[in-house]
């Protein structure tokens, strides 16, 4: 089949007029005729303007099949776990991703001619907070500050702190240093820094409890402790 009567056949598929395609292409209403009675191809400065009209791929107009592109396994469970994210998510690891790019991106640059990645200093507490058993987040002299890579999420910080324990895996790992925004609530399903009792947690916020991702660890009920001894010291926004 010549290339008109294929571009004439997806028309008619997609009920798209051919008066339509001749002024898309600001073409006179009898140039598409003649192509057809003719049997001759558009010119190929017109293929790439016809397949926009036609909303199909050229490997597609020429073949009359989609060329299917085949990611490896690792990066197409990546872009099914980015899918599953919400929007403010997604913007997130899209500035952290792009950060690590171009840090990693230096690599491969001549050591004489690359730059130093962009850092800025936050403060970090030297407690650990835990994903378990907890630990003192109060001590007035107890932060020193650090350099991390100069990201969105890093900007929107106010202060960082390092992970001891794993029931927040799969998400933060033992060691993982997370991000914190400063705030006294965050809501239902989200990840925060709580303390109870003078003792430093990282847990997802359940309304009456705070939450493990861990499953082989128990919720905390708020109902076990005084409210006075609970409170949200921050959400937690990303990761170094």
């Amino acid at each position: 089949m010549s290339l008109i009567n294929t571009v004439l056949d997806i028309m008619k598929s997609k009920n798209k007029k051919q008066s339509d395609l001749c002024a898309y292409l600001d073409l006179n209403a009898s140039t598409v005729t003649n192509w057809k009675l003719r049997n001759t191809d558009p010119p190929a400065k017109y293929i790439i303007p016809i397949c926009e009209f036609l909303e199909v791929t050229p490997y597609y107009l020429l073949t009359g099949k989609e060329k299917e592109f085949t990611l490896p396994g690792d990066e197409k469970e990546l872009l099914e776990c980015y899918k599953r994210l919400p929007e403010r998510e997604k913007q997130r690891l899209i500035g952290r991703v792009s950060a690590l790019a171009e840090v990693y991106g230096e690599q491969d640059v001549p050591k004489s001619n690359r730059t130093s990645p962009r850092t800025i200093e936050i403060r970090h507490s030297y407690y650990k907070v835990s994903a378990g058993t907890g630990y003192d987040l109060d001590g007035i002299d107890k932060w020193d500050t650090i350099d991390i890579a100069d990201t969105p999420e890093a900007r929107e910080a106010d202060f960082c702190l390092t992970i001891s324990g794993n029931s927040m895996e799969p998400i933060y790992y033992d060691g993982d240093i997370v991000l914190i925004r400063s705030c006294p609530d965050i809501d239902n399903g989200e990840i925060g820094i709580f303390i109870i009792e003078n003792a430093g947690y990282i847990k997802k916020f359940g309304g009456d409890r705070l939450i493990s991702l861990n499953a082989e660890y128990d919720d905390i009920l708020f109902s076990d402790h005084d409210a006075e001894d609970i409170r949200c010291v921050g959400l937690v926004i990303g990761r170094v």
